[in-house]
């Protein structure tokens, strides 16, 4: 319970074939197709889809079938985080108690029942651990505000459903038209989106100030109050997370069937964001090796791009507070 309650195309260096418009308030209007690059082909790259965007300028770097719909898996939680903080950001510090419903399946936080978290902690719980039942929970708690401010009746399960509906009008109202989305942590086949739908996502979310500290840590001590008070450590898996450019990383996978998503962001040497999508990587090895290759050859490509270093951002630790 509350405390303190509220198209399938080949990926070519989209130069002088197209141009791209994004209409998105927080963008420039028109995003620029980019010139003919030269240093890599994306085409070559082994995932099937790929989409890669300056997310300050909106321009298109990189793109291979950037329509074809894809299952998000575990990249879902972009949103999830998105709208808790976009609903609830200056609200963080409040609590909810942890009930059964709240503790799914899959990869966990490693909630238990009774506890009490924040909503900060639980974010954390999301981003770091990829935590299903934090994801979970964090519906819960949105969901439970939004209905309570629209004067109906509130439970586990109403509330999550309303989060979802949350979820889809605010990546639609990002441009992602084709996403859909059926949980808030991504085990249903019915969470799916393409790479250019999650790029344009990742281009809000990873220039969101609120958000940038937990998609830059790397590690995390918790202390969690309730029935069994203890201290959680939380570390992310995500090695790509220590590359000195890089700002924040989201992955989904669905090892059984060989499917290995990745979204990452990360500061060109002129400091614009840069916002990369592979979905449907052979391994979890190759979707790192793939997102390297770009962040790699986009200055190289694009001369925009090149320019004084920028500082180095602080160690992701120090990030985490």
């Amino acid at each position: 319970m509350w405390n303190n309650l509220g198209r399938a195309v080949g990926l070519i260096p989209v130069g002088a074939l197209i141009a791209t418009t994004i209409t998105m308030t927080w963008l420039p209007q028109a995003a620029q197709s980019s010139e003919m690059n030269k240093g890599i082909d994306p085409r070559s790259a082994s995932a099937t889809s790929v989409f890669v965007m300056n997310a300050t300028t909106g321009e298109v770097l990189y793109e291979k079938n950037p329509d074809e719909v894809f299952r998000t898996l575990s990249l879902t939680k972009l949103v999830t985080a998105y709208i808790l903080v976009d609903r609830m950001g200056d609200r963080l510090s409040e609590t909810i108690e942890i009930s059964a419903p709240h503790l799914t399946g899959g990869s966990s936080a490693n909630l238990k029942r009774r506890d009490v978290w924040t909503l900060q902690d639980l974010l954390y719980g999301m981003v770091l651990v990829s935590g299903n039942d934090a994801s979970l929970a964090i519906a819960d708690a949105v969901g439970s505000d939004l209905l309570a401010a629209e004067g109906k009746n509130v439970d586990t399960a109403k509330a999550t459903r309303r989060f979802v509906t949350e979820m889809e009008i605010a990546a639609h109202d990002l441009g992602a038209r084709n996403a859909s989305f059926a949980d808030p942590y991504g085990l249903s086949a019915k969470n799916a989106a393409t790479a250019r739908d999650m790029g344009l996502i990742a281009a809000r979310i990873f220039t969101d100030p609120r958000l940038l500290p937990a998609w830059a840590c790397t590690e995390r001590k918790l202390t969690i109050e309730g029935k069994r008070p203890r201290a959680v450590a939380l570390k992310t898996s995500l090695e790509i997370l220590g590359d000195e450019s890089v700002i924040g990383a989201k992955t989904g996978s669905y090892v059984s069937k060989g499917i290995f998503n990745l979204v990452a962001a990360w500061r060109a040497p002129n400091g614009q964001t840069i916002v990369g999508v592979v979905l449907g990587s052979k391994s979890d090895a190759a979707r790192y090796a793939e997102m390297r290759r770009f962040i790699k050859a986009a200055p190289q490509d694009f001369e925009q791009l090149r320019g004084a270093a920028v500082a180095a951002k602080p160690a992701p630790t120090s990030e985490c507070n």
